[in-house]
């Protein structure tokens, strides 16, 4: 039986495998690729994602050259008063 420690120590590969799954997926504009399209991929949170593409070992797609980690700006719903 896998201790805790060997479990969590697991967990990076697991998530890098998946972003680097999603990423075959995603629509890549003039080659790059959104950060929020990832995370509606994988559901991951942005932040997670963004420090693993940020650490080496993401293998890139050959149609994907970067990763757009810029967050859009999130829209206020309309009717609601601040």
């Amino acid at each position: 039986m896998e201790t805790l420690e060997q479990d969590l120590s697991r967990m990076p590969d697991g998530y890098r495998r998946a972003i680097e799954r999603a990423l075959e997926r995603v629509p890549a504009r003039n080659g790059v690729v959104s950060i929020r399209d990832l995370w509606l991929e994988t559901a991951l949170p942005l932040d997670l994602i963004a420090d693993l593409l940020q650490k080496d070992g993401i293998q890139m797609p050959a149609h994907v050259v970067r990763v757009d980690l810029e967050r859009p700006p999130r829209k206020r719903r309309h009717g609601r008063k601040r």
